[in-house]
């Protein structure tokens, strides 16, 4: 029966520790953050280098444990998404990211007397990004610390070497836009980046159900009330396109002959300028008829021109704008 009960302790305090929240630190206890977890490395080691970078006041021993890490380790992206504790990252003299260094200052601060929680965020557009199912191009997050200095939680960014004293542990949103989601003072059983796989399902199961309000308010959803001109054409028609735009007070926000899946949807509201030959554009009307019905109209009207929608689409048709120098030429 003992045993049992050890053993169900042991896997409830696992996964609660492996579980992203926010509302575990006890903060009024600050002595709870000094104590330096197993997975972190061999903490008479990361005590004896402590010592050694430990000065007359906090703020003293942090700058230099940061400039110890400076002189000491080199950026390498190669190991960046490995689990590697203190002894390994510091044998290796190599940190792949933010979550080496700060497994490296947070043993240090905590070994110096500074009670630390670490901080994990993610980057409020790539949150958005996500609940949109918009692409990305990389999992996008940070890792802070929270600190206990003179009798008051701060903030510190290890790589930036920043501090925020003017700070609050009950925000959620942090410096360059992100967003807290998961504290603790154990960052293996947290789950980092550096466990790639466990921590981005951990991370997309957990913004998938995470209430949007309480993000700021998704900057790629704004529209924008100045209309913009797009425009369909090859080198070097694209040219004398834009130029018409533009002497029109217009804005020409992309210029293109490929993507149209891509490009075309986001032309919807906007003027669309497309390169025409003797009634023929350099795009398949079955690829524009599918974002915009009855596009064809414009090839039958005798300036060129139709309303789909709020979006105006010109077909600039250079044969017809090249007829009267031609008839010019031919005259005696």
């Amino acid at each position: 029966m003992w045993k049992s009960v050890v053993l169900v302790a042991i896997f409830t305090a696992t996964l609660t520790a492996s579980e992203p929240t926010v509302d575990s630190i006890d903060y009024a206890t600050p002595a709870k953050y000094l104590a330096i977890a197993s997975t972190l490395g061999n903490e008479a080691d990361i005590a004896e280098q402590a010592q050694t970078l430990k000065a007359d006041s906090d703020r003293e021993t942090i700058r230099s444990i940061l400039d110890w890490m400076d002189a000491n380790l080199r950026y390498d992206p190669d190991i960046a998404y490995q689990w590697r504790n203190y002894d390994q990252i510091v044998r290796e003299g190599q940190y792949g990211g933010c979550a080496d260094q700060s497994i490296v200052c947070g043993a240090l601060l905590m070994s110096a007397g500074i009670p630390t929680v670490w901080v994990k965020t993610m980057d409020v557009s790539w949150i958005w990004d996500l609940k949109n199912s918009r692409p990305f191009a990389s999992w996008s997050g940070h890792v802070f610390l929270e600190i206990c200095v003179d009798k008051k939680w701060v903030l510190l960014d290890p790589g930036a070497k920043l501090i925020y004293t003017d700070y609050s542990p009950k925000s959620r949103i942090l410096p360059g836009n992100r967003f807290a989601y998961h504290k603790g003072n154990d960052p293996k059983q947290m789950i980092m980046s550096l466990q790639w796989e466990p921590w981005k399902r951990q991370t997309r199961t957990y913004f998938s159900k995470l209430d949007p309000g309480l993000l700021p308010i998704d900057p790629k959803s704004a529209i924008s009330m100045e209309q913009q001109c797009f425009v369909i054409g090859n080198s070097p028609y694209y040219h004398t396109l834009t130029a018409m735009a533009q002497r029109k007070g217009l804005t020409v926000r992309k210029s293109f002959n490929t993507q149209y899946e891509k490009f075309l949807p986001q032309a919807n509201g906007n003027i669309l300028l497309i390169e025409t030959h003797e009634g023929v554009p350099i795009v398949e009307l079955a690829v524009l008829e599918k974002f915009f019905p009855g596009i064809s109209q414009g090839l039958r009207s005798p300036e060129g021109e139709v309303m789909i929608d709020g979006t105006a689409i010109v077909f600039v048709d250079f044969s017809k704008l090249l007829d009267p120098l031609e008839s010019d030429a031919a005259d005696p």
